[in-house]
């Protein structure tokens, strides 16, 4: 019998051992890519720095997705307009390129024409008629508008009520507004507001403080938390003044088809998650705001407390005037909720 030297078998045990290690690790790279391809991925952008609450929210919402479904879904958080503009992230979400985002109700007045109506001067007067809005009916309807553009609205929550600051001089009546050049946002709604109180408004994306600064502008409008946050007294803005003329609403917005693409645990989850950082968000705002107007004013800040509210109403009704259509009958249903 003619037996194959000893070194063949030796050999062939060898490229046999080789033969399984390559077929386990292909079979593993298959197994984990698989894994990867059936993970979650939500990019969630926010154009504020990480101490806002608008990026403060998105990392709440993170916590709780991957906390409640561990290896299933990973949530990246882009903060400081990393993605761009609320414009330009509003078209990313609609486009599919980014999944979500928290982003002020202004600049979503160009993909949701009715959400113009939460927009309008001096509606709501606490934050407790906005959660009675926000929280009811009225938001229930006002969310469906999103999914004709291909929005999802997650969850309200809000960036607390906008007042005016600027760098040339205290503000206590519209006469004291006319002609300073104001930073408002990308928001038809918005330079209307100013138009009409007598500023020379001027859109532009945040953040504005070099702008500030560098006196490209003479003062904007914002909610307390912002002012604070952004350290605007050291961009030169020395008078602030309560007008609350806006209530600020931020809204957790996603992509439709993503949301609905979702296995039904996922999505719930998601859906509470956004909610639960929602309601984070406005005990956040409204409970530091009297310490950072404290700090504010500290800082060297003038704040006129008691502008003439009755003026600045009277001076903007043109703009609610000018509401029709759904648009209309929201801003009717809200004006009825609030009183």
């Amino acid at each position: 019998m003619n037996r194959k030297p000893e070194y063949y078998y030796q050999g062939g045990n060898r490229m046999h051992y080789r033969m399984i290690v390559m077929v386990v690790s292909l079979c593993l790279m298959v197994w984990g890519g698989s894994a990867q391809a059936n993970k979650i991925q939500i990019n969630i952008a926010s154009v504020t720095a990480p101490d806002l609450v608008h990026t403060r929210a998105a990392m709440w919402f993170k916590e709780i997705v991957e906390k409640a479904l561990p290896g299933k879904v990973s949530v990246a958080v882009h903060h400081s307009a990393a993605l761009g503009s609320e414009t330009q992230v509003l078209q990313q979400i609609q486009l599919g390129t980014t999944q979500m985002a928290v982003c002020t109700t202004g600049p979503i007045e160009s993909f949701v024409p009715e959400i113009k109506a939460l927009e309008m001067p001096f509606v709501f007067s606490s934050y407790e008629s906005a959660d009675k809005v926000l929280d009811g009916p009225v938001g229930q309807e006002l969310a469906k508008r999103f999914n004709k553009s291909g929005f999802v609205a997650l969850a309200f929550l809000d960036n607390g009520f906008r007042n005016i600051t600027n760098s040339k001089r205290t503000i206590k009546t519209p006469e004291d507004v006319k002609g300073l050049k104001i930073r408002t946002m990308e928001a038809p709604t918005h330079l209307a507001i100013w138009r009409a109180i007598g500023a020379n408004p001027t859109p532009m994306a945040w953040p504005i403080f070099t702008q500030l600064q560098q006196g490209v502008i003479d003062g904007q409008e914002n909610p307390i938390a912002v002012i604070y946050a952004a350290k605007l007294v050291e961009a030169g803005q020395k008078y602030l003044s309560l007008t609350r003329h806006v209530y600020s609403a931020l809204v957790f917005v996603a992509n439709k088809a993503f949301m609905d693409g979702l296995p039904p645990q996922e999505r719930k989850i998601i859906q509470d998650a956004a909610r639960t950082a929602a309601l984070q968000g406005r005990n956040f705002i409204r409970s530091n705001e009297a310490k950072q107007l404290s700090e504010l004013k500290t800082a060297g800040m003038q704040v006129e407390e008691k502008p003439d509210l009755g003026a600045f109403r009277k001076a903007t009704l043109s703009v609610i005037n000018s509401t029709t259509g759904d648009t209309r009958k929201l801003l009717e249903q809200i004006e009825k909720t609030v009183k």
